[in-house]
């Protein structure tokens, strides 16, 4: 029997992984592990859609088992794998079962950051089951406090609004998404939640929870039935750190996502990679989705380095935030229809490395397509033309 390639998480990346190698032609054997018992899928509809109830985890799986069985690849669910040799080129799994490999991904992602205190009252989300035990507890009155003014804290407190629920959101910094967004759209963030009947309060730190209410460290209680923590998320480095392999705040890849283990890649949420010369991760579905065919194609000896450009975007109620590019500072900004936002950032010869844009439903999605164009472009603007909302950014792409 050949040597497999095996990939190590069955989330979005690890799953496109696989479907990439088939779709390149690659007809060996092919293992995909994963934790969750579920088929690959994407994460973004967890706090929106799954929440609502408007979709179920058939609308958001990468494919389903026929698909699978179709494209012979052996989904290993409920069997982790519990050590990796990278010099022996085997790894092993929960029941003791040894498995060598000609190739390796690791797409292990992360799981919820958590608070020190567990009790029944306090969810996460970061799994399909999660969202699911989440789902069933935010009924029409339901009190719910959220921990953590970030995307997944703003997009369940959004959707549990919607559903009739009473919401306050907890946040220790200044501004809401604040290690990522611009004051600007930080603010328009807050006003729209508090538009929508949210509670926020901003620079609080927690002290306790209890079974109906949250203390503050300043003494105040916020009564709840139900708290959600969204605090970040806890990359799985521990195979990788117990193999030997070179990590930081992930798993540390070279240009060509290859670890520092010559035949082991790794990609999505867990992969800390350069960008603009300085390691990050990007947890976001563009990233994932892009590194896990990108590293698909190197585990086929392709030798791609990886130049994709980072991007993510929320919904927040009936308004829509996209981004592209690197956001370093501010050098320009215009209004868009509606009372939107777009935010241009430049370097010093005045071309776009980044684009943060904030309008009504997805209408600024055509705009930041155009300035993902105009980045590539590479080619010096104008600040008065980008600030200018009669003049076309088509048009500036044209020169």
């Amino acid at each position: 029997m050949n040597t497999p390639l095996i990939i190590v998480g069955a989330g979005h990346a690890g799953g496109r992984a696989a479907l990439t190698l088939r779709e390149e032609g690659y007809s060996g054997r092919l293992i995909l592990i994963g934790d969750e018992p579920h088929l690959p899928y994407e994460r973004p509809p967890l706090s929106k859609g799954l929440l609502q109830g408007s979709t179920d985890l058939a609308g958001y799986s990468l494919c389903d088992s026929d698909r699978l069985t179709e494209l012979g690849i052996e989904h290993i669910a409920g069997n982790p794998v519990t050590q990796l040799q990278p010099e022996q080129h085997r790894l092993q799994l929960a029941d003791g079962q040894w498995l060598p490999y000609a190739g390796l991904l690791l797409a292990t992602g992360g799981r919820a950051r958590r608070l020190p205190q567990e009790q029944a009252n306090v969810l996460y989300l970061r799994t399909h089951d999660e969202a699911l035990a989440l789902r069933s507890a935010l009924k029409p009155g339901a009190r719910l406090v959220v921990v953590g003014g970030g995307f997944i804290g703003l997009e369940v407190a959004a959707t549990a609004r919607g559903l009739g629920c009473e919401v306050t959101v907890l946040e220790a910094g200044p501004r809401l998404a604040g290690r990522v967004l611009p004051p600007a759209i930080s603010q328009a963030l807050l006003d729209l939640h508090r538009q929508q009947g949210v509670e926020v309060r901003l620079n609080v730190a927690l002290e306790s929870i209890q079974a109906d209410a949250v203390l503050l460290m300043d003494g105040q209680r916020v009564p709840c039935d139900l708290v959600v923590v969204g605090i970040g998320m806890q990359p799985n480095i521990e195979l990788a750190t117990a193999a030997g392999l070179e990590v930081g705040q992930g798993i540390r890849v070279d240009a060509h996502l290859r670890t520092s283990a010559p035949d082991i890649y790794a990609a999505g949420d867990v992969c800390e990679f350069r960008l603009d010369g300085v390691y990050q991760r990007q947890e976001t579905w563009r990233n994932a989705e892009a590194q896990g065919r990108h590293a698909a194609l190197n585990l086929l000896g392709r030798e791609l380095a990886y130049d994709a450009l980072p991007g993510f975007w929320s919904d927040q109620y009936d308004w829509g935030l996209q981004t592209v590019g690197v956001m370093t500072s501010t050098v320009a900004s215009r209004e868009l229809p509606g009372g939107g936002l777009l935010l241009f950032y430049l370097d010093t010869a005045l071309r776009l490395q980044g684009a943060c844009g904030w309008a009504p439903g997805n209408s600024v999605a055509k705009d930041i397509k155009l300035c993902e164009r105009l980045i590539s472009a590479g080619i010096p603007l104008n600040t008065a033309s980008l600030a200018d909302p009669e003049l076309s950014l088509k048009h500036l792409l044209r020169g």
